[in-house]
């Protein structure tokens, strides 16, 4: 007897070279990535992290319009091959423009997450608004949750997702070949210590910094990582769609065994962020004041 279909299904990460501002470019690697994809038969779809175009100095209102009309094509496909989607996007709202990953399932858009932390390094605070909300939405196929590239190494929201009864966990990435070893290490980390699935998808190619305009590689070694850590499939650098199978009953099965949520101290931990609240605030963007931007 077959499982449910939300029960078990395929899931892919559609990687490829996001070039800087050539949004018809990227808009048909997504659209080649994602016919693989749904040819190999997945029914979750993840894209790179700003995967209609890239990180750009600035942003001219026909860019803008051209990343809303790309993110049309994504909605319609997922409409017509019956998907749930998620990859972020520019969105320009209040006066900036985010980095917002969107949910989309069967063409309705069930959530928005604005990347909450902002890779201060390549100047992503400078070009884009900070979001402060986590996302997570009940999908056909399980409680799905969001986080964008540098999220990864902020535990907290994983763990609040965890709190919340997500299954999935969902990693649009631009993480440079420099740093691989944190980008892998991370994903598996957020999946075993919250008993979830993660799939994180990493862009190919290269792009010059924000910074100082010096080449950046991107290993396409985007990956599907099960509750228990185990990597159930890992890209090698080319471009396209890898797959691998969700099966939900792992997350259950997996949280019945180790019973991390029954085990957990919150009171303790509650004391502990009390006690270093006032150090944290005072050395992060939040606590700034006044004064301007220690990196201008």
């Amino acid at each position: 007897m077959e499982s449910a279909p939300h029960e078990e299904f395929l899931a892919a990460c559609v990687q490829f070279d996001v070039r800087p501002g050539d949004v018809a470019a990227n808009t048909a690697a997504m659209q080649a990535g994602i016919e693989e994809a749904v040819s190999a038969g997945a029914r979750l779809v993840v894209l790179p992290e700003l995967w209609a175009t890239s990180f750009l100095p600035h942003f001219d209102e026909e860019l803008l319009q051209q990343a809303a009309a790309a993110e049309e094509e994504l909605r319609e496909l997922a409409s017509s091959h019956r998907l749930v989607v998620v990859g972020s996007n520019l969105e320009a709202a209040d006066g900036g423009v985010f980095n917002t990953a969107r949910v989309w399932e069967h063409g309705d858009l069930l959530g928005n997450y604005r990347k909450v932390h902002l890779f201060s390094p390549n100047l992503e605070h400078r070009r884009h608004l900070r979001g402060d909300t986590p996302c997570l939405v009940e999908t056909g196929l399980g409680r799905l949750a969001v986080m964008i590239c540098y999220d990864l190494r902020f535990p907290e929201l994983g763990r609040h997702y965890f709190h919340l009864g997500a299954e999935i966990l969902v990693v649009p990435g631009q993480w440079p070949e420099a740093r691989s070893q944190h980008w892998r290490t991370l994903l598996r980390a957020r999946a075993i210590e919250n008993q979830m699935f993660v799939v994180g998808c990493n862009r190919t190619g290269q792009e010059p910094s924000q910074r100082n305009g010096e080449p950046m590689s991107f290993p396409g070694d985007g990956r599907i990582i099960d509750p228990t850590g185990d990597i159930l499939v890992a890209g090698s650098g080319e471009a396209g769609a890898i797959v691998a199978p969700i099966e939900l009953r792992k997350v259950r099965t997996l949280r019945r065994i180790l019973p991390i949520a029954r085990d957990q101290r919150p009171m303790v931990y509650r004391q502990l962020f009390d006690a270093t609240y006032d150090a944290a605030l005072a050395r992060s963007r939040d606590g700034e004041l006044a004064g301007g931007d220690d990196d201008a």
